[in-house]
């Protein structure tokens, strides 16, 4: 009983007396070094990496150029950029519907050069990226999505990146 006195009356005193400990990496810089506690090593950061000890950890970058795009009616259409530089594209298809849904993907227009295709029955989803081993040219793609039999039902994303690792 006593315990839970003394630590309510030191939260008292804390609160009143405005004693409040604040760590000090709220404040740190974010370019400056900072010690990590667990391993005991400096870990630094720059804008485009970061360094831990002898290891160089540089992410890719990526492009969101459709995000979470609503899927309906019998057939549909979204168009998206790649840009220079980002050539690798992701591509997402969540089938919410109860039929089966047809996607292209085709460059320069929605009758250009077909690029990919592919399906996503019902209840399921398609995320992978559609070109792994060579990155695409730049300029404008589009995703062409059909039914046939009914509605369709989903949603739909595509990602550009620099490189495979997204």
């Amino acid at each position: 009983m006593k315990k839970k006195h003394l630590v309510a009356s030191a939260l008292a005193l804390g609160i009143i007396g405005g004693a409040v400990a604040v760590p000090n990496a709220i404040f740190a810089d974010s370019d400056a070094a900072v010690t990590d506690s667990a391993t005991s090593t400096v870990v630094t950061q720059d804008a485009g990496k970061t360094t831990t000890g002898d290891h160089v950890i540089t992410p890719q970058a990526t492009d969101g150029q459709i995000v979470d795009r609503p899927v309906a009616g019998f057939n549909d259409s979204a168009d998206f950029d790649v840009k220079s530089g980002y050539g690798y594209v992701r591509l997402y298809l969540r089938n919410t519907g109860d039929t089966t849904i047809t996607f292209t993907v085709n460059q320069g227009s929605a009758s250009g050069a077909e690029k990919y295709s592919g399906t996503v029955k019902p209840g399921k989803t398609f995320d992978d990226i559609l070109n792994k081993n060579n990155a695409w040219s730049t300029g404008k793609f589009y995703v062409s999505l059909s039914s046939g039999s009914g509605s369709m039902s989903g949603k739909l994303g595509v990602r550009t990146s620099t490189n495979t690792n997204f």
